[in-house]
């Protein structure tokens, strides 16, 4: 079982959500389709096969599932004995002044995700590279203004 909750989605073209909410969103992923014609046409055939026979399905892909739910499960595991220096720490803190992000959810996030980052990796120490990968999940959605926003203006239409 999963241990998330998805509070909910929305598009970017049909405006934005208030900065209160939005500081309420841990982490933000863009999610996008997949862009080649072969990557489109293997989900194609992958939900063919699967409502064909779903049980068959499921017994084709059943090592490569438990594959990827022990990786979870060992990541889970070792997550909360994952540490994270003084010197992450402070990183953590200067990224999200230096960007303008209210309040402080964003370095508890982006400290548990840069952790969770790590453990996946089957690291016990946080990493600058997982605290890189977690900011772009915990502030794009925070930031007061995007980079550049006084220097180029308002986008054009």
């Amino acid at each position: 079982p999963a241990r998330f909750t998805l509070v909910g989605t929305m598009n970017p073209e049909e405006g934005d959500l208030r900065p209160q909410l939005l500081d309420r969103f841990g982490l933000c992923v863009h999610v996008e389709g997949l862009n080649t014609p072969e990557q489109r046409v293997e989900v194609v055939k992958r939900r063919a096969a699967f409502e064909a026979d779903p049980q068959a399905f499921v017994g084709e892909w059943a090592e490569e599932t438990e594959k990827m739910r022990a990786a979870v499960a060992k990541a889970i595991a070792l997550c909360p004995s994952v540490r994270a220096s003084d010197a992450i720490l402070l990183g953590i803190a200067e990224r999200s002044l230096a960007l303008g992000v209210d309040g402080h959810r964003s370095d508890i996030v982006m400290l548990k995700a840069a952790k969770a980052i790590a453990a996946w990796a089957g690291r016990d120490e946080v990493a600058a590279e997982d605290v890189e990968e977690a900011a772009q999940l915990a502030l794009a959605h925070r930031m007061r203004r995007r980079p550049f926003e006084d220097i180029l203006g308002p986008r054009a239409a």
